[in-house]
């Protein structure tokens, strides 16, 4: 059904694989003899099994095909999602396969690459660019530009590093500590800080807040955007990690008069389009509180939260970070009682499964009450036991 010739090159030689398909005379080239075999077996199955070969003749690139699959991703995607993408085909796929066409793609070549690449960077990172490379594949598939996923059964590297839990969770104590550290630079930031601790918003969500979007009659904070800026500068708001994440958050009784006294000398207080931050302008002398500036997260941190915890603020670890505000929240909401249901609702994680695994140790039940009752009736049945099924009172 497929034929193998050997053809002479100018670099040498290769071997031809040629075979009809619906009338058509088709043929691949392949390096080595024992590769041009494996296409012949391939041929043949699927010409055996009615399957059109017009797949294998595909001109396409690597490089073509991911474009294509990443613009048809484009609509259902955010942003910063297709943006990574872009980085991780940039960065780890084209200088590898970029330019080889996507029907000469093979297991071996995705296993050593990967492998290699493991090496380079972290294992998750790692796994994150195959998963794009197999997106990618399958797109080709669909559009009948290859048969099979080269990707599919590849064995993906493991990461044998002892997990370190670097997470850290303040106190009540602790937070109004270090939000006191911050009034003494503006009080705007203090109340951010102790903002952060008490909402558990995500930066972005925190940074783009408006006016609006504060409800100190009914008590709530609503999330219903995020911001992050552009590479190359510009901002871009979008709508919030998930579904769930679109929520209302209540606020702590304090953090609520808080509040409202910032809000009675906010500038556009009955704008609710105004941003509910401001954001900095450097001076030359460390910067200052600039409505005419958006809040920026990344300048904040690095201008303020950073230096101030590295300085040591008495009883509060120097290795804190801003997202450490967040677990903060879910600490101190576990400390309060709160049950994991309302936890995993006001992070706005995607299920309360995610709220489980991540804040495992702070949602432990405790079952020493039902154990109590275990051990009651064990006494019980031993008794009875004992005394020739006769229980002792």
């Amino acid at each position: 059904m497929a034929s193998i010739k050997k053809v002479a090159r100018a670099n040498g030689q290769a071997y031809e694989v040629r075979w009809r398909d619906q009338g058509k005379d088709r043929q691949i080239t392949c390096k080595t003899l024992p590769q041009a075999k494996k296409e012949k077996v391939r041929i043949e199955d699927l010409l055996a099994a009615g399957r059109s070969t017009t797949q294998l003749t595909s001109r396409k690139t690597v490089a073509e095909v991911i474009e294509a699959c990443i613009v048809a991703s484009e609509p259902k995607l955010k942003a910063r999602t297709i943006e990574g993408q872009r980085s991780m085909y940039k960065n780890h796929i084209k200088p590898a396969f970029g330019s080889r066409r996507i029907t000469s793609l093979r297991a071996a070549d995705i296993e050593k690459w990967i492998a290699q690449l493991a090496k380079k960077v972290a294992v998750g990172t790692a796994k994150n660019v195959f998963r794009v490379l197999s997106k990618a594949c399958k797109y080709a598939i669909r559009h009948d530009w290859l048969v099979v996923n080269p990707c599919a059964g590849v064995e993906l590297p493991q990461d044998n590093t002892e997990i370190v839990d670097e997470r850290c969770f303040l106190n009540a104590e602790q937070v109004e500590l270090l939000g006191q550290r911050f009034d003494g630079v503006a009080p705007v930031y203090g109340l951010i800080v102790r903002f952060a601790a008490w909402t558990g918003l995500r930066a972005g969500e925190l940074a783009a807040l408006r006016v609006g979007d504060l409800d100190l009659g009914a008590g709530i904070i609503s999330v219903r955007r995020t911001v992050r800026r552009k590479a190359g500068g510009g901002w871009v708001y979008s709508s919030p990690k998930s579904k769930r994440s679109v929520r209302d958050v209540p606020l702590e009784p304090g953090l609520a008069a808080e509040l409202r006294a910032y809000m009675a000398a906010h500038p556009w207080e009955h704008d609710p389009a105004a941003p509910l931050w401001p954001g900095s302008k450097n001076t030359g002398k460390g910067g200052v509180p600039d409505w005419n500036h958006t809040f920026d997260i990344n300048n904040f941190c690095k201008r303020y939260f950073r230096p101030i915890v590295r300085s040591g603020v008495a009883g509060l670890p120097t290795a804190l970070r801003w997202h450490d505000l967040r677990h903060t929240y879910a600490s101190l909401l576990s400390a309060a009682g709160v049950e994991l249901r309302l936890v995993s609702n006001w992070l706005g994680h995607g299920s309360i499964s995610v709220t489980e695994k991540v804040y495992v140790h702070l949602f432990r039940t405790d079952h020493s009450a039902l154990m109590a009752r275990v051990g009651a009736f064990r006494q019980g049945s031993a008794s009875a036991a004992r005394y020739g099924g006769v229980g002792v009172s």
